[in-house]
């Protein structure tokens, strides 16, 4: 027997640790407890207690990635620049555009106080959608509005490696993340293969994107279904059919760090591209560790990226950007976002039924907004918006 042989392993760090179990929670989600510790040799118990304690301690949260072009519905990039008679009521007017209009999400920019916005639209409501936005410019609700629809969407999770657990820091090697071994960027495809979906798939979605950390028994309880039910149809339809594409890991900012002067949160918009334009800015994006999303337009001109990162960052990720990005100076926009003015929402649920699949009644919103604004701002006109 060699000494080597009675060398006793050696014991893992916390920091280590940590990794191994955030690792494992992007590839079989936070509620496989038995498979996230066959995969990191770590005691179930302890695995529960770092998910359910010390990651959420830390601000690290839990999404799914759902493939919304299997449900028939497109996500589309909003330029909407309001008008002034309506800057008291914007919030409003878009929780209200989130119930019954298809919005999954909204931030204002800072300092010039637009809002970037993505809704998440059936096919067949499209052309519907920008003649609706055209009829809110003609109620000079909104002064002027962009809209492109996106063919690619992909969420990017935590980079665990860049992250110390231990001291709840990052530590990124700027200068070597260009000599790094690399992997190779996602292939730039989607499955656009539909699925046939009710009205509790949707509900079980929305509950996943609410807490992806849930159990089937705990969702059957919210939406009031059998929880045999609940489990065939996730079963048959949610997970055979691939509606959930994976599961994201993300620094969210720990309890300390829950204000703006502590995180910088932007969008990065690119316009005029060519192919290889594309596919050599989606490379820096997925190298870049603070990362949240990349969207690709359907004619492939355009790009969004959307990045969240603490403020003790800001320079060196910043200036990492510009050094790789410069040349395409005259073609992006930098929107920095006010955290406190951001909001996403579920998948559009309320806009769907068994008997005719997803619907719009957008003429309506429209007429109720016309009618909010010449109340001179009615208080108690709007329902009441379940976020």
């Amino acid at each position: 027997m060699r000494a080597d042989d009675l060398t006793p392993p050696r014991i893992m760090s916390y920091d280590e640790e940590m990794k191994l179990i955030v690792e494992a929670i992007k590839k079989y989600g936070p509620k496989n407890i038995s498979a996230i510790s066959r995969a990191t040799g770590l005691p179930a118990e302890t695995i529960r207690y770092r998910i359910k304690n010390q990651l959420k301690e830390m601000g690290i949260r839990f999404h799914v990635s759902i493939n919304y072009l299997k449900l028939g519905l497109v996500r589309s990039w909003l330029f909407l620049d309001f008008s002034l008679q309506v800057t008291k009521i914007v919030p409003e007017i878009l929780d209200l555009l989130a119930k019954r209009g298809y919005l999954t999400y909204y931030a204002r920019v800072i300092p010039h106080g637009y809002y970037i916005a993505m809704p998440t639209i059936p096919y067949s409501a499209l052309e519907k959608y920008k003649n609706f936005l055209d009829e809110l410019v003609r109620l000079d609700i909104l002064k002027e509005y962009r809209m492109t629809d996106l063919q690619y969407l992909k969420h990017l999770s935590l980079r665990s490696e860049f992250y110390d657990f231990t001291t709840r820091t990052w530590n990124v090697p700027w200068s070597k993340l260009d000599y790094e071994t690399k992997q190779e960027p996602s292939p730039i495809q989607m499955d656009y293969s539909r699925v046939p979906i009710d009205k509790i798939d949707l509900l079980i979605l929305k509950e996943f994107q609410i807490n992806a950390s849930q159990s089937l028994t705990s969702i059957a309880k919210k939406i009031n279904v059998p929880e045999k039910q609940v489990r065939y149809h996730y079963k048959t339809h949610i997970e055979e059919g691939k509606i959930i594409e994976n599961y994201i890991v993300r620094w969210q900012a720990d309890r300390y760090q829950l204000t703006n002067k502590y995180i910088l949160s932007c969008f990065i918009e690119f316009s005029d591209l060519t192919k290889s334009d594309v596919t050599y800015i989606n490379s820096i994006l997925e190298k870049f560790p603070f990362t949240w999303m990349i969207a690709i337009s359907v004619d492939r001109t355009k790009m969004v990226s959307q990045i969240f990162m603490p403020i003790s960052q800001y320079y060196d990720a910043l200036t990492f950007l510009s050094d790789r990005l410069y040349m395409f100076k005259e073609r992006f926009k930098l929107h920095i976002i006010d955290y406190q003015k951001a909001e996403a929402y579920t998948i559009p649920y309320e806009s769907f039924n068994d008997n005719v699949g997803w619907f719009t009644d957008l003429d309506e919103v429209s007429e109720a907004l016309g009618n909010r604004v010449k109340a001179k701002f009615s208080p108690h006109l709007m329902d009441y918006v379940e976020k």
